[in-house]
């Protein structure tokens, strides 16, 4: 900005104090500069504020829960998103597991799924005045372990292997479990809850509880087992 002033013969003088002090002129060169200096304050509070709307950050949308969100067929759920900025609109790709929906205004989704599906991620899209946001869900939908069964009775012989005894299950198991501890020599693997081993000694028929677990639920089932001791010929 330019200024225009008249000549100026001095700026300052001194006082019988000898104190400084401003001329006539000088006074009005001082005013000037005043003047100037609010006029670019006040320019540079607008620049900032107009830089201060433009870097504002962009929405951001989560739902909270676990990685994947367990959902267990038959259970239903309701997830509710968290957002920093008022939305007015909500979309998911791909399509919510069967039972589940998502509502277009509010971003709840809810319902009671009906089957059961692997880690799958679904993409949740937030809009309105404030802009636009996004997250990436994963969903799993579980089933939740039932009609656990054994063959049974079972038998074995002191030092020849059992035979494995593979259980029949239906929906998701995590891990298998059994009590009270099966015989020496035979193990249940915790994962498969396949029962092997060689017997080390006689037991007569006795019942064992297998439990199926899982989050979404447990079960259980009573297998009875005897061993035998060798034969006098073997």
């Amino acid at each position: 900005m330019k200024l225009a002033c008249r000549h100026i013969a001095r700026v300052t003088t001194t006082t019988r104090s000898g104190k400084w002090c401003l001329t006539g002129s000088s006074l009005a060169w001082a005013r000037a500069m005043r003047l100037a200096g609010g006029f670019m304050a006040l320019c540079a509070l607008v620049a900032c504020g107009e830089g201060g709307q433009a870097s504002l950050a962009a929405p951001v949308l989560s739902y909270n829960g676990a990685v994947p969100f367990p959902a267990v067929i038959g259970e239903s759920i309701a997830l509710t998103p968290a957002v920093s900025r008022a939305m007015r609109h909500y979309t998911v790709s791909p399509p919510l597991p069967p039972g589940l929906s998502l509502d277009g205004l509010s971003g709840v989704i809810s319902g009671t799924p009906t089957k059961a599906s692997g880690p799958a991620t679904f993409v949740v899209n937030a809009s309105g005045a404030g802009g636009r946001a996004s997250f990436p869900l994963v969903l799993s939908v579980t089933q939740p372990p039932s009609h656990l069964s054994y063959p049974s009775p079972a038998e074995g012989t002191v030092g020849a292997p059992l035979r494995p005894l593979m259980p029949t299950i239906t929906g998701t198991v995590e891990h298998y479990a059994v009590t009270p501890a099966l015989l020496p020599g035979v193990v249940l693997d915790g994962t498969s809850g396949l029962i092997t081993g060689t017997p080390s000694g006689a037991r007569a028929l006795a019942p064992y509880t297998i439990t199926a677990s899982s989050l979404a639920g447990d079960t259980s089932a009573i297998i009875l087992l005897t061993v035998a001791a060798p034969s006098p010929r073997s």
